[in-house]
């Protein structure tokens, strides 16, 4: 059997989502004392999110709650809307933003390191919902691994997988990941057809 290699296919349809949902984790140890009462109207996406002090920390990126993500130029990080507070000048956080790029740093170098411990062999991999099994890690080399699939073996590397609930996750639908193999066999094949120099 083939080992079919979506290396590009899966990078691109793969996000970072253990990133920034563990950078919460992180900031959660913050001391947020100096956070004003929790706002009582959900902030704007594109809203400035300031310290205590009145010291720009980041814009919102995006809200849904109970969460939203940060953005604070360098790293972007998902926390709980009760994290935010009011001040003068808009939504206000208890932490600066030196401390909530430490955070989101930390919390991605451990997410990083959990991801790929899990990377051993017959550990399951799913969906990007979480429940729906693509297959089993059938080999692993220290940047990628092969995914056994049963009708097909791929060749991922290892920052196409983050560490969810269940075990591994690719930012791939079961469906996506299912059009990717089919595409990936049919560009394989129609390489092989050509003849030698054309």
């Amino acid at each position: 059997m083939k080992i079919r290699n979506l290396t590009v296919a899966l990078l691109v349809a793969s996000i970072p989502f253990a990133t920034a949902a563990n950078a919460q984790e992180a900031a959660a140890g913050t001391d947020t004392t100096a956070t004003a009462t929790a706002t009582a109207a959900t902030p704007s996406v594109g809203a400035t999110v300031y310290d205590a002090s009145g010291a720009e920390v980041g814009k919102i990126k995006s809200v849904n709650a109970p969460n939203f993500v940060i953005d604070t130029g360098k790293n972007t990080a998902t926390l709980a809307l009760t994290a935010l507070g009011t001040g003068p000048k808009g939504p206000v956080l208890g932490m600066t933003k030196v401390e909530l790029d430490a955070a989101a740093e930390k919390a991605a170098a451990a997410a990083k390191a959990e991801t790929a411990a899990a990377i051993v062999a017959d550990a399951p991999v799913y969906a990007s919902d979480g429940t729906t099994q693509l297959g089993k890690v059938a080999e692993v080399t220290d940047t990628e691994f092969v995914l056994d699939a049963g009708a097909v073996r791929v060749k991922l590397p290892k920052t196409s997988v983050a560490k969810g609930a269940s075990g591994l996750m690719i930012g791939m639908t079961a469906q996506g990941f299912a059009d990717a193999t089919k595409s990936a066999e049919k560009s394989a094949s129609a390489g092989a057809a050509k003849p030698a120099g054309k």
